[in-house]
């Protein structure tokens, strides 16, 4: 187990230790990711202020970071997409009259707005808590970064860039059906909604998400179904050096090809994975936070599948497991050194209820697909896990707001459907 980081009065000194300033403003308060940093800052003693757009929550529900005994301070900001110069003076706007020392997004979306306003949050004495904008431009496109890792001699699924019909047809005769489309980038603007990847298993479903791509401006890859289990190694990188490495396995996912995952474990970092993330990770010049992800082929071999440079949505795991990503994006951030984390728990497995119950209704419309189960398997699955978890995001019994909230969202998600 790491040692904590403690937080003192001395770290506190600086522009959000006066009268009405705050420590950290975490952005993307409907995010899972959002929440383990709002209580992860707030127990260590920091002041944390919590905010997010009218487009990314539902305004008939509670956003469950803006409930917790941690946040000191709610907002929520004008729409990022359709009022973007408006969201971005109300960052600026609180930054400057609350003396706040560090933002950090958590989102691509709110990541891909504010990226660009580094230097007016600098010139207010905030760090804008992202890492290089170079290493930036690579990780948040999936062929540079493919391309880069194939330099690196890095496994990965066959890939064909696709451009037309012509290239969908290529990608038919060199894979067959099934195979997957990814998006080159998961956000293009102009939206909140992101881009994920779809496993396509025939010519009608790969021309139409092809062209659902293509439309939204992003570039698309055709890869190889890879079936094997889903492995992440999430990494923290200060100067040369990997200070804290946190492994997981994902069970399920929404959307089931790979979307965030909806039950995780904590294990050890296999020595073929930790090479590969470390190798790629440094050549990207990531500092700070980031996740890369593989899959295992019918050969246990990891073949990457993408590299995320920010918090992603099983922080809460490596939280629980003795990892605290968020505390040490706080230590970096604000210049100070951060102490290494050199083991953690294996085994701690974590559950995202709603994302579960999401991924029982999802894959109720897969059989037959890639990764689907049979209908009775699917309920057993769904239901044995309550045996199986101790740990829920959202649940914490000395923070029980969030929790009630995320629940509250999940009824009136049911209502809807």
């Amino acid at each position: 187990m790491t040692g904590k980081l403690a937080v003192g009065p001395h770290l506190r000194n600086g522009p959000g230790s006066g009268p009405g300033g705050y420590d950290i403003l975490v952005l993307d308060a409907a995010m899972k990711q959002s929440l383990a940093s709002v209580r992860s800052l707030g127990r260590a003693g920091l002041r944390v202020a919590a905010g997010e757009s009218v487009a990314q929550f539902d305004p008939a529900v509670p956003v469950p970071a803006l409930r917790s005994r941690y946040c000191l301070r709610s907002l929520v900001l004008p729409d990022l997409v359709s009022d973007t110069p408006a969201f971005i003076a109300a960052v600026i706007e609180f930054v400057r009259d609350h003396s706040t020392r560090v933002v950090l997004p958590t989102g691509d979306v709110t990541i891909g707005v504010l990226r660009c306003h580094r230097q007016k949050l600098a010139e207010l004495g905030c760090v804008l808590a992202l890492a290089p904008e170079s290493a930036l431009d690579i990780a948040n496109d999936k062929d540079r970064t493919l391309t880069l890792a194939e330099q690196l001699s890095i496994a990965q699924p066959k890939s064909l860039r696709i451009g037309d019909s012509a290239g969908l047809a290529a990608a038919v005769t060199e894979f067959g059906f099934p195979f997957v489309l990814k998006p080159t980038i998961s956000w293009t603007g102009g939206t909140v909604d992101r881009l994920v990847p779809v496993d396509v298993i025939n010519q009608e479903e790969a021309a139409e998400v092809t062209e659902r791509f293509l439309k939204a401006g992003a570039g698309v890859l055709a890869q190889q179904w890879v079936p094997g289990r889903r492995e992440g190694v999430s990494l923290f990188i200060a100067g040369d050096e990997v200070v804290a490495a946190c492994g997981h396995v994902a069970h399920r996912t929404t959307p089931p090809l790979g979307g965030a995952s909806a039950v995780r474990e904590s294990i050890e970092v296999p020595d073929d994975t930790m090479h590969a993330s470390v190798l790629l990770a440094k050549a990207i010049g990531l500092q700070g936070v980031c996740e890369v992800e593989f899959r295992r082929d019918a050969d246990n071999r990891p073949l990457l599948m993408e590299i995320n440079a920010r918090l992603a949505g099983t922080i809460e795991n490596a939280v629980q497991a003795g990892v605290d990503f968020p505390l040490m994006i706080w230590f970096h951030a604000t210049g100070q050194s951060v102490t290494p984390a050199t083991t953690y728990k294996y085994g701690v497995r974590t559950r995202w209820l709603h994302g579960d119950m999401r991924w029982l209704r999802q894959n109720w419309r897969r059989r037959g697909r890639p990764d689907g189960m049979s209908h009775s398997r699917c309920v057993y699955t769904f239901i044995a896990e309550f045996a199986k978890t101790r740990h829920y995001d959202y649940f914490d019994r000395h923070d029980i707001k969030p929790f009630l909230a995320e629940l509250r969202y999940t009824m009136h998600v049911l209502r809807k459907s």
